[in-house]
Parts: structure tokens; sequence; C-alpha cells
């Protein structure tokens, strides 16, 4: 595996870094290289995904790394029946109640003036919209350059309506979208899988088609069809190794219309190699499979796609009694102790599970070569050697005073070694919970952060915001991460951003990113300054969209 990130990848990331855009975290976390700027009005990103995010490459970091709660098939089947969620669309006879510009785009470009620019502020993503400023269409109408129709928009910044945007609700394209657009109120906006190969499609395929994309077409499919009938993992994985854990069962859902997009909308990449990742928004079936519709409408065999089980984990506001300092458990669970009547320490019996948590007093003991730690538990201790142990922050790294009349200031603190991370609100911590910083642990001297897959250490500030970001490895552009969720860029390419892959928190995993769950990265996500305006995919964070988060990371 490459020590270093390729040259187009790097030429990307100077970019991002110069302009305030997403950043990469070499091969393993996702590193994330911001989307190409628009040349003039309807410009668009000639190579997308080398435009977007980078991610995990080893396919080990594309399964989770210790068990987590699995999705519910019954859940996600359900929802991909739903007519309603599947077709929905609003009638041609129903004006929207508010005035709105739509995406038709991976990237539909807000400005900060009625001009092209490559500093953009921000940008709509597939399947959203914005509301113009004004109250009407004809009052949000700018004259410009560059551009025919140029419209001010919530709360700042203009777009371009052409190629990539419309104000038309009842356009094609943005009705064909509608039903795919991420679910931004959840942490997982996408459904999520791991590729085993998997091809794309720019429409569904002949058998021919699918022969010459699938070398071992008819092999696979007996396989699939044996599997189906063997059940249970051992006796698929004497079938195929690669069915293991795939949802073999039919979608029980026919092929809806399919839209012809173009480039604007779909990447050019024809196969998500194995151990990249793929977001999809819908299962079909046609042609004697099953099929997902991926989040830039590509079509993509369900059969070749290994779903990721999610994980429940997150941190821990710190209100309603519940203060810092606790303790976290990773890795493992961890015995509870108490003293017994010789006055020494034993084992209860009873555990701490991995990933829980539980308030300290503060108070310690020492029994032979053992330091306990009193929990808030009565009369519970836990070694100190099996807790991760969060104090609250004595020093703040903000400048100057705050002022009074104002919010108070956002930070937050990660320890790479300690795998953990607390908000702060001038110095009183709201929120703790586990993260997986790079594998590599700390930078050496000398040596780049991206290079060791280190997390960088120091004082950073939140300098973009995307609710989604397909990341490109570092090392090689085949391997993706498709969609991650929750992306805040601090330092260049390191973000801290949602991990739909695995489930090691408290561990050193990623290649140099700071990993959260993906139910913490939605929680930051929205605490951070600056806020994402509604309807905004993407946020560049200069001095108009107000004060960012400090991001102060050490040891």
């Amino acid at each position: 595996m490459a020590s270093s990130p390729c040259p187009l990848l790097l030429a990307a990331l100077t970019w991002a870094v110069a302009s305030g855009g997403t950043a990469a975290c070499s091969e393993e976390s996702p590193a994330v290289a911001a989307p190409a700027p628009p040349e003039a009005d309807d410009a668009h990103p000639a190579a997308p995904v080398d435009a977007q995010p980078a991610a995990p490459v080893e396919p080990v970091d594309a399964q989770p790394a210790a068990p987590v709660e699995p999705a519910p098939a019954a859940a996600a089947k359900a929802r991909a029946a739903d007519p309603a969620e599947t077709e929905a669309a609003p009638s041609a006879d129903a004006a929207p109640e508010v005035a709105r510009i739509y995406s038709k785009a991976r990237f539909a470009w807000i400005n900060p003036g009625p001009y092209p620019t490559r500093g953009w502020s921000g940008y709509l993503g597939l399947g959203g919209s914005v509301a113009v400023r004004g109250g009407s269409l004809e009052a949000a109408r700018t004259p410009g350059a560059g551009c025919d129709a140029w419209y001010a928009v919530e709360p700042r910044g203009y777009v371009c309506a052409g190629a990539s945007a419309t104000v038309d609700p009842n356009d094609p394209v943005v009705v064909a979208l509608r039903p795919h657009a991420p679910r931004i109120d959840s942490p997982w906006p996408y459904e999520y899988a791991e590729s085993t190969g998997a091809p794309r499609y720019p429409r569904l395929p002949s058998e021919k088609e699918q022969r010459r994309a699938e070398w071992d077409l008819a092999e696979h499919l007996a396989n699939v069809a044996n599997a189906r009938a063997a059940g249970g993992d051992d006796a698929i994985r004497a079938i195929d190794t690669d069915l293991v854990g795939v949802d073999l069962e039919p979608a029980g859902v026919a092929a809806p219309a399919l839209f012809p997009f173009g480039g604007l909308v779909r990447e050019s990449r024809d196969r998500i190699v194995t151990g990249s990742t793929v977001a999809f928004t819908r299962a079909f079936d046609a042609l004697d499979r099953t099929w997902v519709v991926t989040s830039d409408q590509a079509y993509m065999p369900k059969d070749r796609l290994r779903p990721y089980p999610r994980s429940s984990f997150q941190g821990v506001w710190l209100k309603d009694g519940r203060s810092l300092p606790l303790a976290f458990f990773r890795k493992t669970d961890r015995p509870k102790y108490r003293r017994g009547a010789d006055g020494r320490f034993e084992p209860t019996g009873a555990s701490f599970a991995r990933l829980d948590w539980v308030g300290l007093t503060g108070r310690a003991e020492v029994d032979g070569a053992e330091q306990l730690l009193e929990t808030q538990e009565p009369g519970i201790y836990v070694r100190a050697e099996d807790a991760v142990v969060i104090e609250a922050a004595k020093r703040s790294p903000l400048d100057g005073e705050n002022d009074p009349s104002s919010p108070p200031r956002k930070w937050i603190e990660v320890s790479v070694l300690g795998g953990w991370l607390v908000a702060y609100e001038e110095l009183t911590p709201v929120f703790a919970t586990l993260v997986s910083p790079g594998r590599g642990g700390v930078p050496r001297k000398g040596v780049p952060a991206i290079e060791t897959a280190a997390t960088p250490t120091g004082r950073f500030r939140i300098d973009g915001k995307f609710v989604t970001a397909t990341m490109v490895s570092s090392s090689n552009d085949d391997l993706v991460h498709s969609e991650v969720q929750f992306v805040q860029n601090f330092h260049g390419p390191h973000a801290l951003h949602g991990a739909y892959w695995h489930d090691a928190w408290g561990e050193l995993k990623s290649g140099g990113c700071v990993n959260l769950s993906p139910i913490d990265a939605k929680q930051m996500f929205a605490w951070t300054d600056p806020p994402v305006p509604d309807g905004w995919h993407g946020l560049r964070a200069s001095r108009d969209a107000g004060r960012s988060t400090v991001v102060l990371i050490h040891r």
C-alpha cells in the first residue's frame, strides 16, 4: 500500500486547504478533496469523484471491528416497498409554499455574489433545494455576470438557474431526484454496503452487458441460487465467501420508471472495487436480479453488496446530573469491583459492557499494584487500566474574553491516544464520547501526518461542513467511501466525520481523520458553528458564515 497520497489527490487537497473546502485522510479513514469550483455559470467538476473526499481502503476496515446492532432488515424492506417513498413527487398543480431553487446536479454552487467565482460559499446536493430571498422568484432574481438568471437564496448567496439548478419544482430531473434525496434527519442519510467488486450501470443492463461487465456472471448467479437454498453463514461460506453477509432476498418491488440522468448527476465510475463502499436509496427487482439505485443514480446488483450493520453507540450529553469525570470502556467488557470483607477489592461477577460508560466520583483507591476508580454506582469500582477516563479541561484554547451578550463560544477537545472527544461551551463541557483517531497515533516530527495515518495535533477550526461527501483514497483513487456522513474539515486533509463501516470507538482506526459514530457525527454536526443553512448540502466556513468552532487535538 502506498505511503503517500497520489499526485491527483494532492492537487485537489492543495486547493481544498487554500479555499476552505473538504479534506482527505489517507488510506483508511476518509480523505476529502474539495469539489472543483465552477468556472462559469453551469460549470461542473470534470472528475467529480476526485473532487470529493477519500476513505478507508483496507478491506478489514470495510467491516465492523466488533459486533454491532444490525439494521432492521424488515424496516429497510418496508422502506423500499413504500410507494410514497419510492415514487413520491408533488402534484404539478401543487405550488410550493415558499419559492425555492432546486438542484439538478451533484453540485449546484452557492456563490457569495451574482457572478461565477472559485470562492464558493456552499452548494446544493442531489435532491436538494433552498428557499429564495424576498419571498418570490421575482424579488430574488438578481442581475449578474456569467448567467442569465441569478437568484438570491436564504440566508445568503446566489445560485445560477441553468443546467445545474432550476426554479421549476416540476422539472423532470427535479421530480426524478426528489425521492432519492439524502435523509438528513437520520444518522444514515443513505443505505450503506461494502462492494465485493460490483459494477455500476448507467441503465438497467441487458444480459449481454452484464456478461461483459461481470466475467463470472454465470458462476456467480448459480452461487447466489445455491446460497439462497443453503441458509446459514457456514453453508454460504462453503459456496462463496463473497456471499457471506449479502442480503440475497428479493426486494419485492418492481422496477420504477428510470430516468436517463447525465454527467451532472452520475459519476463516471463503472465499478466499485472490493473493499470500497456504496450508498444507495432503494432496491427493486428486474431482469431476474435485485438491483439498488445508488446515491448518484447508477444501478448496481444487490447480490454483490454486503450491507453494513448499524452501530448504536452514542456519547453522553452532560446534563441532568451527568458530568465529568466519567469513564468509557472500549474493546471489551470490563469487570466491576467492590471491596470485600477483608478490605481487598474483588470482582462482583458483573461487568461494564463494551462502549458503556459510568460516572466517576473522582476518588481512587490503591489495591496492591492496581489503582481502582470509584464510580457513581454505589460501592462499585473499576480498574483504572480498564477505563478511558475523561476529565474536564481546566483551560480553554479560545482567545480573549467572551462577550457576555453573545452566545458561548464552542470548542472541541480530542485526545488521540485516549480515543475521546469532549465538546465545550466556554469552559463548560456539554458532550463526551469515544472516537477513532488515526491508526498511526500522533505525528512523528518532520513526517506529514497523512503519510503515517496519524491525526495532527494542535489548535484548528472548523473550515468546511458537508452533509455527505464521497471520499477517495489518497493512495488509490479506485478506492472510495461513498457519501460519508456529516463531514467537518478542521485541517487540510483531515476532518471529523461519521464512519458507518466500523464500530471500533475509542480505538486507533482511521487514516488520520477523527471518526465518530454515525449518531455522534450527526449530533456534533448540528452543534458546531457555523451552522449549515437549511437546504444547503455543503458549507465553506468563510467569514460571512459566522463564528467557527475551535478544535483542539492533543496526545
